[in-house]
């Protein structure tokens, strides 16, 4: 019950920022920034507020328009956080030789609708792993399934069995 309400929050949110143009998440910004950082300093992270804006507007626009059966399976609401796809489904990748929290140079699954807002694309890595966010949300769970493995053709993971 708990994760659902705080899910269908987040929803919320996203709807109430879309419909203020992006600047309900200033008003809300020690949340903010600890629902995507991990860090109540929300003044070092206001710079990615806007972006978050366009990213979850054109997100969603992605999903709607789009025919993809990867995308038709919705995250159930009670769906407990996770940090890794579930154990029982996937493993790492016997050719996979980078640490298992890395991805490497891979970032399709963080760009497979649209290009994710908190991508360092610089520095190749998730200004949000590990945020609630993350562990919430799709990030922390991928792969979800065989459907999003082959679409993203992730190195990393393999199917068991």
């Amino acid at each position: 019950m708990i994760r659902a309400l705080f899910r269908l929050m987040s929803y919320a949110i996203v709807v109430i920022n879309l419909l203020s143009c992006g600047t309900f998440l200033y008003i809300i910004a020690p949340y903010t920034s600890y629902f995507f950082f991990n860090d109540l300093r929300f003044w070092k992270y206001l710079k990615y507020y806007h972006k978050y804006y366009f990213y979850s507007a054109a997100y969603i626009w992605g999903l709607l328009s789009r025919e993809q059966g990867l995308i038709k399976t919705v995250l159930p609401l009670t769906s407990p956080p996770m940090d890794r796809p579930d154990p029982t489904l996937f493993r790492l990748s016997k050719q996979w030789t980078l640490p298992e929290d890395s991805c490497g140079e891979c970032n399709r699954c963080c760009t497979f609708i649209v290009d994710c807002c908190f991508l360092d694309t610089s520095g190749n890595r998730c200004l949000c792993y590990g945020s609630l966010f993350w562990k919430y949300f799709n990030c922390g769970r991928f792969p979800s399934s065989q459907a999003m493995l082959n679409y993203c053709e992730c190195p990393k993971f393999e199917t068991r069995g």
